[in-house]
């Protein structure tokens, strides 16, 4: 069975994947957001679930906890438009402290 992508965030995440060619395009705010995931969480088509870094930062922590425990579906945040992400930046720390160096420096 092929799984498929879902993408819950705000209206620019979910327009431009949309124009790539992303079905299963939900918009959600902050309010909504949280119904939303555990809705894509349960619907078992759903193998990848890319979403807004900001708005999975505000979710109950008990759906956090779920989040981290699972492996299938494969939940992706993304930053929004004002750019930075703290998981990359993380991500970044752990390879510069492997390797010495910073990758992203020329």
């Amino acid at each position: 069975m092929k799984s498929k992508i879902v993408v819950l965030g705000d209206a620019p995440l979910v327009m431009g994947f949309k124009l790539a060619g992303i079905e299963n395009a939900i918009n959600a705010n902050p309010a909504t957001f949280q119904n939303e995931l555990e809705k894509a969480l349960a619907n078992e088509e759903y193998g990848i679930i890319i979403t807004n870094e900001k708005l999975l930062e505000n979710i109950d922590w008990r759906l956090k906890k779920k989040l981290d425990s699972i492996a299938y579906p494969v939940v992706v945040p993304l930053p929004d438009q004002s750019g930075g992400s703290k998981e990359g930046d993380e991500i970044r720390g752990l390879i510069k402290r492997a390797l010495g160096f910073d990758l992203g420096k020329k």
